[in-house]
Order: C-alpha cells, then sequence, then structure tokens
C-alpha cells in the first residue's frame, strides 16, 4: 500500500467544503428515499459521479427500513459505473422502491458524463441520465380508516414514465462537492387514485453533497461528508457523516440525519471487493415504533488503464490492484 505523509491540500477543495458547511442549516425530514451510505455509492445521488473514476465500478444495495413494522419501506438498487476514453463517463442504474407495501417503483436509468479540468489539482464532471420508471399502486393492500371512501377503489393501477437529472461535482484527490436536480421534466404518475393533477405528478428533488478525506497520518484517514436535500414542496433533510479509515481498508463511523435517525456504519475491503454495512436507530415519531433500519451495499471494482483515459480520479478509489480504498 502506498501512503502519502505530506498532504498538500488544494484551495479551491477548503473553499468549497467551507461552502457547504455554511448550508448546514436546521433540516427536517422530507419524502425522498433515503439511502445513509451515500459516501459509498454517489451515483445513487448524483448522475456526474459515472465515470469520475478510472475504471468500472459495480454496487449492489439493499435497505430495509423500519424492520418489524407492517407495511415498511424497503429499497434496492444495483449501478454500475464506468470511464470512457477523452474523459467521458457512463452510469446504469436499476432501483425497485417499495414504499410501504401498496405503491412501489420500478426503475432504469442511463446516464452520461464528461469531465473537465480546472487546474492541475481539480476538475468538474457534469452528469445527465434519462430514466424510465414504472409506477405501481395496489389499493387492496391499504388498510382503511374509512371503508366507504370513494377515492379508494381497492383497484390496481400501473403507469410507465420518462423523467431525466441532471447533476455536476468539482473534486480534487482529497474532496469533493456536488450538486443534482432529480424529476427535471416533472412527468405526471399517470395515477387514477390522486384526484388533483397538479399534484400527479413527479416534484424536482435537489441535492446537495461534500466530502473531505484529512489525513492524520500514514495509517489513518478520517472523512467528514454532508448531504442535504429538499424539494420545492418539503422541507429541507440534512444528513451529516463522519468515518474513520485505518490503512483504508477497514471504516467506522457515525451519522446523524436530524428529526429521524442516528446512523452507525462499518465496512472493510476485501481485495476488489468492498462491503459496507450501515444501521439507523430512528430518533421521530416512527422510531418508537420501530427504531431498527438496515442497509448493506457491496461493491466491486475493475481498474482501467490505457490510452485516451484520464488519469485523474475521484479521490483515487485505487491504489493498487488489489486495494480499494474510499468513496
Amino acid at each position: 500500500m502506498h501512503t502519502t505523509p505530506h498532504v498538500q491540500r488544494s484551495p479551491l477543495g477548503w473553499a468549497i467544503v467551507s461552502f457547504a458547511l455554511l448550508l448546514t442549516w436546521s433540516a427536517q425530514g422530507q419524502q425522498l428515499s433515503r439511502q445513509s451510505q451515500f459516501v459509498q455509492n454517489p451515483f445513487l445521488v448524483n448522475p456526474a459521479f459515472a465515470g469520475t473514476e478510472l475504471g468500472t465500478f459495480a454496487s449492489l444495495s439493499h435497505r430495509e427500513q423500519w424492520v418489524g413494522f407492517h407495511g415498511a419501506p424497503s429499497t434496492s438498487n444495483v449501478t454500475v459505473t464506468t470511464s470512457l476514453p477523452n474523459r467521458f463517463g457512463l452510469g446504469i442504474a436499476v432501483e425497485r422502491d417499495d414504499q410501504g407495501g401498496a405503491y412501489t417503483r420500478t426503475g432504469l436509468e442511463l446516464s452520461g458524463t464528461y469531465t473537465i479540468d480546472l487546474n492541475n489539482q481539480d476538475a468538474v464532471a457534469f452528469g445527465i441520465g434519462l430514466m424510465g420508471r414504472n409506477t405501481r399502486f395496489d389499493g387492496a393492500d391499504l388498510q382503511l380508516w374509512d371503508m366507504d371512501d370513494p377515492a379508494i377503489t381497492g383497484a390496481v393501477e400501473s403507469s410507465f414514465a420518462f423523467d431525466s437529472r441532471f447533476g455536476l461535482m468539482v473534486f480534487g484527490q482529497y474532496y469533493q462537492f456536488g450538486m443534482a436536480v432529480s424529476n427535471l421534466l416533472q412527468t405526471p404518475l399517470g395515477l387514477d387514485s390522486e384526484p388533483t393533477s397538479a399534484r400527479n405528478r413527479g416534484v424536482r428533488h435537489y441535492a446537495l453533497t461534500g466530502r473531505y478525506d484529512y489525513k492524520l497520518d500514514g495509517s489513518w484517514t478520517v472523512q467528514p461528508a454532508l448531504m442535504m436535500r429538499f424539494t420545492e414542496i418539503t422541507p429541507i433533510q440534512l444528513d451529516i457523516h463522519a468515518r474513520a479509515l485505518y490503512q483504508n481498508r477497514y471504516w467506522g463511523g457515525l451519522g446523524f440525519r436530524q428529526g429521524d435517525a442516528l446512523v452507525m456504519m462499518v465496512g472493510a475491503a476485501f481485495q476488489d471487493i468492498q462491503v459496507g454495512y450501515s444501521y439507523d436507530a430512528g430518533t421521530g415519531a416512527v422510531g418508537n415504533l420501530s427504531p431498527n433500519t438496515h442497509e448493506i451495499t457491496v461493491s466491486y471494482v475493475l481498474p482501467r488503464q490505457g490510452a485516451g483515459f484520464s488519469r485523474r480520479g475521484l479521490g483515487g478509489r485505487l491504489l493498487d490492484r488489489n486495494l480499494i480504498i474510499r468513496n
């Protein structure tokens, strides 16, 4: 393993991280599906991540929320990102989001990115994704308070729609800062059960993320990270995390999602395979009924070399063929 006792930090990196920290005002939860391990797979939040690593990065994640609570949400994702010649990148994502039994969403996304060097240390990546989503509502799976509610017919409804998202990511060897907007087109969902057409559509979701790697010595690295998400109709949701990495192979960390949960995480790298686990201890109203949420992510990296490929990587995930170091 290679180590760097002396770390040269980019002035632009300090400025961006400082700006991100200024954005950490009071927040409340909002409607987006959640990923506690957003640092381990940034592509789930920002399409601009695809291609910023020198290789192919495949990840499988599953999240079981509020375990033991009937009708609790669960989300599964499979993502593959790869770098292409001439600073282009490609990303593919498949998602199944069960938001409580009666409402499920299955989607496929294809994203493309392009990276531009800013100076000798920093770069900016732009990404845009096109997604197709099938939304399914099963009225028979509802437990109704009012059995005679005319808005609930008990029928199964299903619709398919396209939408898109855009992201940019400024990054250097030791930091990243990203902004992303999802549901750009605000495509109607096409479900007849929602009587108000103005609400029967996707809503734009905005995400700001930041991360910085601070090397304490040749073995230990501290990695603070944050994610801020909000929509045009819901309050801000803020995640603040910090991980400690030992020899870039093992890590543990704590996180906080205001008004929702405390997060504990551990992980390890074995050759080209990386495994991460997080546990959310609910602190909100739902947490009083079922505070247990589990999330696991398994990743695999295939390095890439050759003519036409940029040597710049987002934090240098690969130090050598047998070591995955960070995300």
